[in-house]
């Protein structure tokens, strides 16, 4: 009798363990990453000066001026998509109480982009078929060095549209493809780089919401934006530089390392070779994918180490794209997480030597082996997809009938 209270016991407590153990995780390593943060590169400059922190985006700018009532693209440069701004009011206002001074103003937002890793590693865990498997997916995703060092060395926003890819991936995993959908249109208003995953869910399923709902959304939201500002609104103008579109030199990219260690004489011959080949290579994976899906994740994977190894512009921050979707498969093989971990860290640290140490040759170098190792790991998964050695369900092609919420 005693045995079996015991037994139910452990089978009722056993899932909340793993819950708790990824936050235990997630504890730890944003402990850690900070004291790397403020005892490493704080010194170096990396995070500006006391009275003047360092930032890529003028992300308190725009919180405050939404707080005052003011508007969006009119009233204050964006050259993003309007939800991502709203979602930065948080660390702004915490910002502000820290009278926009470091320490505190910057690990504010470190924090706050932080969280949302722990947001993703939870919906991973809910995703998987197994809460063993999940808790593994989500264990591997927090230690990715890139997982983390991105929100809190680089303090960048990334981890916020991949949430939405998470977040998409959990109601798929539950075939509720309208909910999924609509995480993908919330996903295009945070980024457009969160439009990637919608082709995927598309040609595995059939299912017309994926080619419906998410630009609906999308239109729906940003339509007042466009009509109160007009052409100022156009976050993804192509005649412009620093907006949302990859025809542009930025970030890691071999050619963007490249001009900045021999110098721009060549940049626009350059920069057209980049926008054809990209434009190629994406169509041709685009036609691939819809002409032999293997799955989602596998597919997602694909598609994205297409766009972002032909894509000029390419910053650190957009490999967590990948981290992402390459979680579950490096869960499951030592051989892929390896190159999954290995990829990570040589892009981080590519990243480190563009700015501040300023050695670009040396990041052009971990640059080509960021791409030599990212292109043996998907390759490494799509032999396990030709072998069938993966094993979630969900993962799989799906031509089933229509979901249990529609």
């Amino acid at each position: 009798m005693c045995n079996q209270i015991l037994k139910r016991c452990r089978k009722a407590t056993s899932p909340h363990r793993y819950v708790w153990w990824i936050l235990g995780v997630f504890l730890l390593l944003l402990a850690g990453y900070l004291a790397l943060a403020w005892l490493v590169l704080a010194p170096l400059g990396y995070y500006g000066s006391p009275d003047a922190p360092r930032f890529a985006d003028p992300w308190v700018a725009r919180a405050e001026t939404i707080l005052r009532g003011g508007k969006l693209y009119t009233d204050v440069f964006t050259a993003t998509p309007p939800l991502v701004n709203y979602l930065l009011i948080p660390p702004a206002i915490l910002a502000g109480i820290f009278e926009y001074r470091n320490p505190g103003t910057t690990i504010a937002f470190m924090v706050y982009f932080s969280f949302y890793n722990l947001m993703i590693a939870y919906l991973l865990y809910f995703s998987a078929p197994q809460k063993t498997l999940g808790y593994r997916w989500a264990l591997v995703f927090l230690l990715n060095p890139l997982t983390m060092g991105n929100s809190i060395l680089r303090r960048q926003d990334e981890s916020i549209v991949v949430a939405f890819y998470a977040l998409a991936l959990l109601h798929y995993a539950r075939k509720q493809h309208t909910a999924a959908s609509v995480a993908l249109g919330f996903g295009l208003l945070t980024k457009l780089t969160g439009g990637m995953m919608i082709p995927a869910a598309l040609f595995n399923t059939r299912n017309w919401r994926y080619a419906v709902i998410p630009f609906l959304v999308f239109g729906i939201v940003f339509a007042p934006f466009y009509l109160q500002a007009g052409e100022t609104a156009v976050f993804w103008d192509f005649g412009q530089e620093h907006t949302e579109h990859p025809f542009q030199f930025g970030g890691i990219g071999l050619g963007a390392l490249w001009i900045k260690w021999r110098g721009d004489a060549s940049q626009g011959a350059i920069l057209d070779v980049y926008s054809v080949l990209f434009v190629a290579g994406v169509l041709l994976v685009l036609g691939y994918i819809a002409w032999r899906p293997t799955g989602l994740l596998r597919d997602l994977v694909l598609l994205i180490t297409t766009v972002l190894l032909l894509s000029a512009k390419l910053h650190c921050g957009y490999f967590l794209f990948l981290v992402f979707a390459l979680a579950p498969f490096a869960a499951q093989s030592r051989r892929l997480l390896v190159g999954y971990m290995t990829f990570s860290l040589l892009a981080l640290s590519a990243d480190m030597y563009k700015w501040p140490i300023e050695r670009f040759d040396i990041a052009l170098a971990l640059m080509v082996g960021v791409y030599a190792v990212l292109i043996a790991t998907v390759c490494g998964v799509r032999r396990c997809a030709a072998a069938g050695t993966d094993s979630p369900d969900f993962l799989n092609v799906e031509r089933s009938g229509p979901s249990r919420s529609e």
